[in-house]
């Protein structure tokens, strides 16, 4: 009885650590279609955490767990997954689609672990709004583990949102500014809020519980580590393509999709060709215009000349114009195709 009471307690001791380390990493309050919220395992040790009973909410209306089965974030990233285990990325009003957990892994192919909510159908907001990470949707229980409050500082705050901040303050997980109104405390979106390619993200360096933690940039990075606006108004290039070369086994968990990711560095219009090793062409994407800088993904349904393509080697040139920087660059890329199992 007495080994069996110690591990409890030591089983809590350790949830309540690894609690400590996660944080709200990215926020997207101004997306077209579902906003979302990136969570990040902060390093310190082999730390890991199943974070499915967790609540990622703005507390408004109503909200739910992240997950029916268990979803584990790590404080590393575990080279048997090509995803970038120290991240999790919660949608918040997207509750028809399954969610990614530690049972079915990254099934869409997009490079990274997806969790999909029912939250309130409004959220988040892009003016004045919070978001916390909490063991329930109560921001005045103490269940706060994260916390992010932000604002379009027009000078007249949202009292609900207010009262909320005021309750994370007294949990120890948001600073307010002594003496300033309570806008001040928030992070700055700009009268107008932030655009749709916009996010408001972490700049590391450690967890103030506090607005100089956080940045506005124009440089979304769902699952991946931040980047900002600043960082790339010196680069030339237009983009950068994520893996040079590709393996796809059709119907593989992991490695079925033949989508090429991108790192786009300015606004362009990109499209992706695909030819054989002699030179045919065989398929040709839409040209995707006014792609905005951040993550993007080049689809290919694997098929050419209207059939199926078969094993072997592809060679893939992505093109892209940016009127925003006057250039134009083109890339090739090697997929290799494998039908045999």
């Amino acid at each position: 009885m007495k080994y069996f009471l110690y591990a409890i307690i030591l089983l809590f001791s350790m949830m309540f650590s690894a609690s400590g380390a996660l944080l709200i990493n990215e926020a997207a309050p101004a997306t077209s279609g579902t906003d979302w919220v990136e969570l990040f395992l902060s390093e310190g040790g082999a730390r890991q955490m199943d974070i499915s009973n967790l609540f990622v909410t703005m507390y408004y209306g109503t909200n739910e767990p992240l997950s029916c089965e268990p979803v584990t974030i790590y404080s590393w990233n575990r080279p048997e997954t090509p995803w970038d285990d120290r991240f999790v990325v919660v949608h918040l009003t997207e509750p028809l689609t399954p969610d990614e957990t530690d049972r079915t892994g990254d099934t869409n192919g997009n490079g990274r672990i997806d969790l999909y909510c029912n939250n309130y159908t409004s959220s988040l907001w892009n003016s004045d709004c919070v978001v916390a990470i909490d063991s329930d949707d109560d921001p005045e229980n103490g269940g706060i583990i994260d916390f992010l409050a932000f604002s379009n500082r027009d000078g007249s705050p949202n009292s609900t949102m207010v009262s909320y901040m005021n309750d994370a303050a007294a949990a120890g997980e948001w600073s307010l500014i002594p003496g300033t109104a309570p806008q001040e405390s928030m992070v700055d979106i700009g009268t107008g809020g932030l655009s749709e390619f916009m996010t408001i993200a972490r700049k590391g360096g450690g967890d103030s519980n506090g607005l100089a933690d956080f940045a506005v940039t124009s440089f979304q990075t769902p699952g991946r580590e931040n980047r900002f606006s600043g960082d790339l108004t010196q680069c030339g290039r237009v983009f950068s393509a994520d893996r040079r070369r590709i393996t796809v086994i059709p119907g593989h968990p992991s490695l079925g999709s033949a989508a090429v990711p991108l790192t786009i560095y300015h606004s362009c219009s990109v499209r992706l060709r695909i030819f054989t090793p002699v030179g045919m062409l065989i398929y040709q994407s839409p040209l995707y215009s006014e792609v905005h800088p951040g993550m993007f993904s080049l689809p290919w349904n694997l098929r050419g000349n209207h059939r199926a393509a078969r094993s072997g080697l592809y060679i893939g040139l992505i093109e892209a114009t940016s009127r925003e920087i006057r250039t134009t660059q083109e890339e090739k890329i090697f997929i290799i195709v494998s039908r045999s199992r």
